[in-house]
């Protein structure tokens, strides 16, 4: 009977008395892959749910085996020499002109029916906006400002809200002011006894902790959540407004970061691999060959040297071409052939005194000895200096781009475009910048929800007349579509 069995790697068959054993090259290590890539799976999931315990709350931690998400967000992004421009460039196109209140008309009819912002005058809403900073507070630009580039490094915003004595009391303004709060110093906190079958949720969370999360034993302060549903609960609030990142239940993640990590990590690193190549690679590259013959000759003086001071007792000559020819107590030492080393060393010392560079480590020779040939012989060392430095420029270049695709912007906006050099088609930044801007909705959405709150608690007009607060983002106009007094450089500023 004919006979064939086998499992994912491996087996035999049977026919007519003969066997033949099998395996499937491979696939043992790719079920090991399998298993490996599942199980880092569940390490990465127990990391992310991790809590710690302070002072009576239980804090879920914010990153991957550590609590310090923002932190290590900064710190890669910081060191490299794009994306800090990049994030700029981002805050600077969301902020646009600066914010301002307006409401929103609908214009036309049938399928040319759309949406059009309209601003809007409102002296108390501009009042009180501006009576933050005499208030003791920030300057309400500054709070936008500050949450804008949280928004684009932790995906979150997180405002305190101030509120009046009398909050409650009909007809007084109740938020007196808004204020940023950082992002590397809060944490979510729950006071809540967690089921140990159960996961912590955002709902757990009802407190919000700021402190110094690198020093765990400094001094903390716990702030009630800010709550829509009954926002005048507590003297004071901190809202957590932020952009859910899909499978995590509590923190926001960048998008982009764990992606471009390893990327941004590569080209940090770059420019250290060349001032690294500079200070120690052989700059000169020279291999000295030493003839045989005066290696035969410096060593019979050495030799006659140390035979006469021997005899004599005394160091008539105690150097010789940079070779110590005595001990320590200044008595004469018999001839080895360690000397030959030092008097070698000494020669190629001088030689480098020629090979001079700004370098910490100019000037390095190979020696090898030649038999047979009188005098000194000097070749170039053979080196891959070129094709070094290209492979690493080449890899920059390669993650310049990864980078920008990654953030989602066009290198013709971020003015990085063909190794360096701004691109100079304006139709190409025009339509990327347009294509840019209309995706800004989002941000904005985040980026203002707790100033919109507070001018609908403080203006309760505001909510029947649509009034909210934005960001002037202006679409600048094509120049063949304007007149000479209206194009950009006559206008900017205005």
């Amino acid at each position: 009977m004919d006979k064939f069995e086998m499992n994912c790697d491996s087996g035999f068959y049977t026919s007519n008395g003969n066997v033949v054993t099998f395996e499937v090259q491979g696939a043992i290590s790719r079920d090991g892959m399998a298993n490996s890539e599942y199980h880092n799976l569940y390490a990465r999931y127990l990391n992310e749910n991790r809590t710690m315990q302070l002072q009576g709350f239980t804090v879920p931690i914010w990153g991957e085996g550590h609590n310090l998400y923002p932190q290590e967000v900064y710190n890669t992004v910081s060191d490299n020499k794009l994306l800090p421009e990049i994030l700029q460039k981002q805050v600077e196109f969301l902020f646009g002109r600066g914010p301002y209140l307006y409401t929103t008309i609908t214009e036309g009819e049938g399928k040319n029916k759309k949406q059009v912002r309209v601003p809007v005058e409102d002296e108390k809403i501009m009042s009180w906006l501006e009576s933050w900073e005499a208030n003791g507070y920030g300057h309400f630009w500054d709070y936008l400002i500050n949450l804008i580039e949280d928004f684009y490094h932790t995906n979150c915003c997180i405002t305190q809200y101030h509120f009046n004595v009398s909050r409650r009391v009909s007809g007084s303004i109740p938020v007196r002011a808004l204020s940023y709060q950082c992002s590397d110093r809060a944490r979510f906190a729950t006071n809540k006894q967690i089921p140990v079958n159960r996961q912590l949720s955002d709902a757990d969370c009802q407190y919000v902790i700021l402190g110094d999360w690198m020093a765990p034993a400094s001094e903390f302060e716990i702030y009630h959540r800010f709550d829509p549903a009954n926002p005048f609960a507590n003297p004071t609030a901190i809202s957590w407004v932020k952009d859910k990142t899909f499978g995590k239940s509590i923190y926001p993640f960048c998008r982009w970061f764990k992606g471009l990590q390893e990327w941004i990590k590569g080209s940090n690193l770059t420019p250290r691999y060349i001032n690294s190549y500079l200070r120690n690679a052989l700059n000169a590259h020279v291999h000295v060959i030493i003839p045989g013959s005066w290696y035969q000759h410096e060593k019979g003086v050495l030799e006659n040297i140390c035979r006469d001071n021997m005899i004599n007792g005394t160091a008539r000559s105690t150097y010789y071409k940079g070779v110590k020819l005595t001990d320590e107590s200044g008595n004469p030492v018999e001839f080895h052939e360690g000397m030959m080393e030092q008097l070698i060393n000494y020669q190629l010392r001088q030689i480098t005194k020629f090979l001079s560079g700004e370098g910490e480590n100019q000037g390095k020779l190979w020696a090898s000895t030649k038999w047979g040939e009188d005098g000194w012989e000097f070749k170039d060392f053979p080196g891959s200096f070129k094709e070094y430095m290209e492979a690493v420029i080449s890899y920059d270049k390669r993650a310049d781009q990864v980078i920008l695709a990654g953030k989602g912007i066009n290198a013709s906006i971020t003015n990085v475009e063909n190794d360096g050099v701004l691109s100079k088609s304006g139709s190409d930044v025009y339509y990327n910048y347009l294509i840019y801007a209309n995706a800004l909705v989002i941000a904005e959405f985040y980026v203002t929800q707790d100033i919109n709150r507070a001018i609908r608690y403080n203006f309760p007009y505001a909510v029947k007349e649509n009034i909210r607060l934005g960001f002037r983002i202006d679409i600048p106009s094509k120049q063949q579509e304007t007149t000479p007094a209206d194009r950009q450089e006559n206008v900017v500023g205005k």
